[in-house]
């Protein structure tokens, strides 16, 4: 029985269960109870578990060092960390525990030297991955840790932050180093700055207030093996080892459709398209440049956001509408169609850009688009139709004819529904670009100049039936232009 008195203070209390008296014994409402194996209540055993080949429980012998459980390197299965092998050691009278670690490559240096830990009965020993996390082990003994803690002895804990392999919480163990808490976290990551390193200390003032002290860290003394520039932590110490500068992972784009040489190009930090479309051997002879579609993931990710926003206003809005005396079933039915072709909506974090200005002016011109990580081109071949969604009775594509203008194509598509807006009719560029009516000559029955191949033509939702929600018309737009996007993407 485990048992922990006002102070905090945790006693154990052995029970024999094959005895009468046993049996009997007492329980306090926050006492924990465990019931041990036989194995479990030896005292001549050590355990070994992780990522070794032969795990479990062994016997232990007086004078039993690490290198007597782990002779060899070849002990460990691949990806293995021999730098860090975790042992969790109970203290004589088992009412604490003791934490520390051991580099079992150095031990196999020189067995029976100090670095070829020496074990103790019930000994608890971890091998870890050099690729896990390794919180699911370590957090365990930290929650000890911290349950055997006072104002007078701190949770003995220390962490490190940045470019290790394995951030993260650490036991603290007794003299533990800087260097020793680096191999605690699995070494240096590949993107590590290498000259120094900043560590956070913590500490009570005289006016019982946390105070702050941030010391500055010789990595490249430490790695030398320079003692001196080795610190030695105390609890809550924080290690951050900071990133190489400009250090960025592989990032790439990618080129697909209507160029020479299609396919993904490793990218510079501030790379412009003009560049990789010079890499990509430029445009073939058949591209629609003005239909470039281009695609980046850090607007689909607000278009994302816009969505979810938008369904939840909507939702709002429609159940306010519904609850008004002027409401008929008609809006109702119009609403909840809009509604749902929101939620249907998918992102595509579509970028208008101006290709064939890109294409024709200076490197690196104000035009031309800086690049990021996960960014796409999509070039089409040349395009012959005009497309038409929206509020009429037929929405689709017809072959692009020179003579005939916007209505003649609404026409052809067997007209408007009755609730159409045709004061709020728009053209959505192959590129992306939005052309609205302005009350000029635009837009008139035999203006043909204005429709392009490529374009499409929205008849978007009268929203004077719906009872002149303005947002209802944002919506509409937001969701044609989104799809519109997500059709030319979808054709490649």
């Amino acid at each position: 029985i485990e048992r922990i008195n006002e102070r905090r203070e945790r006693t154990i209390i052995d029970v024999d269960l094959s005895t009468n008296a046993g049996l009997a014994t007492n329980v306090e409402g926050d006492d924990v109870i465990r019931v041990y194996s036989v194995l479990e209540k030896r005292e001549d055993i050590v355990v070994l578990s992780g990522h070794v080949y032969r795990d479990g429980t062994f016997q232990w012998q007086p004078g039993m060092r690490l290198t007597d459980l782990l002779a060899s390197l070849e002990d460990l299965q691949p990806g293995a960390d021999p730098s860090y092998v975790l042992i969790r050691r109970e203290t004589a009278n088992f009412l604490k525990i003791e934490v520390l670690s051991a580099d079992l490559s150095a031990a196999l240096a020189a067995p029976g030297s100090a670095a070829d830990v020496l074990l103790r009965p019930r000994d608890q020993l971890q091998v870890f991955s050099l690729d896990a996390n390794r919180s699911d082990i370590v957090q365990p003994i930290i929650a000890e840790l911290q349950l055997q803690a006072s104002r007078a002895e701190p949770t003995q804990v220390v962490s490190v932050s940045g470019r290790v392999r394995t951030p993260g919480e650490y036991p603290l163990e007794a003299g533990m180093l800087v260097s020793d808490l680096i191999r605690a976290g699995g070494s240096l990551a590949e993107a590590a700055y290498a000259l120094e390193a900043e560590l956070t200390r913590y500490s009570l003032g005289a006016g019982e207030e946390r105070q702050t002290e941030l010391i500055n860290i010789n990595l490249v003394g430490i790695l030398a093996g320079n003692a001196a520039a080795d610190v030695r932590l105390v609890p809550h110490d924080v290690l951050h080892i900071k990133e190489i500068p400009n250090w960025r992972d592989l990032e790439s784009v990618s080129i697909e459709g209507e160029v020479r040489f299609p396919g993904t190009y490793p990218i510079r930090r501030g790379e412009h398209l003009s560049s990789v479309l010079v890499r990509a051997g430029g445009l073939t002879d058949i591209a629609f440049a003005e239909g470039a579609v281009f695609l980046r993931t850090e607007l689909r990710r607000r278009e994302e956001q816009q969505l979810e926003e938008l369904a939840e206003r909507l939702e709002s809005e429609t159940a306010i509408v519904a609850t008004s005396e002027t409401d008929d079933p008609e809006s109702a039915t119009a609403r909840q169609a809009l509604l749902d072709q929101v939620n249907a909506t998918v992102a595509t974090g579509r970028l208008v850009i101006d290709l064939p200005l890109i294409l024709s002016s200076p490197a690196n011109d104000e035009a031309d688009l800086v690049l990021q990580d996960g960014d796409r081109l999509l070039v089409p071949q040349q395009s012959q139709t005009v497309t038409i969604i929206g509020e009429v009775q037929f929405p689709t594509s017809h072959v692009f004819e020179t003579d005939i203008g916007r209505n003649e194509y609404i026409d052809k598509s067997g007209g408007t529904t009755r609730n159409a807006d045709e004061k709020g009719i728009y053209i959505v560029r192959a590129d992306g670009g939005v052309v609205v009516s302005t009350g000029s000559r635009f837009f008139r029955r035999r203006d043909a100049g204005d429709i392009r191949p490529g374009d499409t033509i929205v008849v978007p939702l009268d929203v004077d039936r719906m009872n002149r929600l303005t947002l209802w018309t944002n919506v509409s737009t937001i969701i044609f232009n989104i799809g519109i996007a997500a059709v030319a993407a979808a054709s490649f």
